[in-house]
């Protein structure tokens, strides 16, 4: 039954902790963030998205073999239509996840770019907290994040590398992991100067 993705299990509205920490506005645009992602994810795995559980599943243990095996991150998701997503959602909503940052010049790169970074003063944070009094695995997160003002080697590698103690047939969870993995692919594929 795990696997089974009801219409109702996929709605952000319905979960109280959501709903709590963001206004009705913002939880429609967390939703239009959170399907495309799922759509993204089980196209990848060119899996139904009712068996939501298992492409995440699937997604998790490919993204974590593949760090594993070639220490890099390939999100599989396509950044040309992320960037048609951001222009669906309200910039209020943007700004209560993230926030760009600038990114100094290095190596043979003479320019200073945009770099999307976590919220630090959004609501985001906030979510976290509260779902880390219920989750030891998202309240170690949540206090990573505390410490370095922004989504740190600590967050990256410990949902990557062990996203089955973060349980994933939450979807608060899986909010997490969508949030994590398009910020990861923003700051992989940007190049757009400051």
């Amino acid at each position: 039954m795990i696997s089974c993705a009801s219409s109702k299990s996929t709605e952000l509205k319905s979960n109280k902790t959501i709903s709590k920490v963001f206004n009705k506005s913002e939880v429609k645009d967390l939703q239009i963030i959170f399907d495309f992602f799922n759509a993204q994810i089980c196209d990848s795995k060119k899996m139904n998205k009712d068996l939501l559980n298992e492409c995440y599943e699937k997604y998790c243990s490919e993204i974590k073999e593949q760090q594993e095996t070639e220490y890099e991150f390939r999100s599989k998701v396509n950044f040309k239509e992320q960037l048609e997503m951001y222009e669906k959602i309200n910039k209020s909503t943007f700004n209560t996840i993230w926030h760009f940052q600038k990114s100094l010049p290095i190596r043979e790169r003479k320019d200073t770019l945009k770099y999307l970074g976590l919220s630090y003063t959004g609501k985001y944070k906030d979510f976290l907290h509260i779902y880390g009094k219920e989750n030891k695995a998202v309240l170690e997160y949540s206090e990573s994040f505390n410490a370095s003002g922004d989504l740190s080697l600590i967050m990256m590698m410990g949902l990557l590398m062990n996203y089955d103690y973060y349980d994933i047939s939450d979807i608060r969870t899986k909010l997490i992991i969508a949030i994590q993995y398009l910020t990861l692919n923003d700051q992989n594929s940007r190049i757009e100067k400051y």
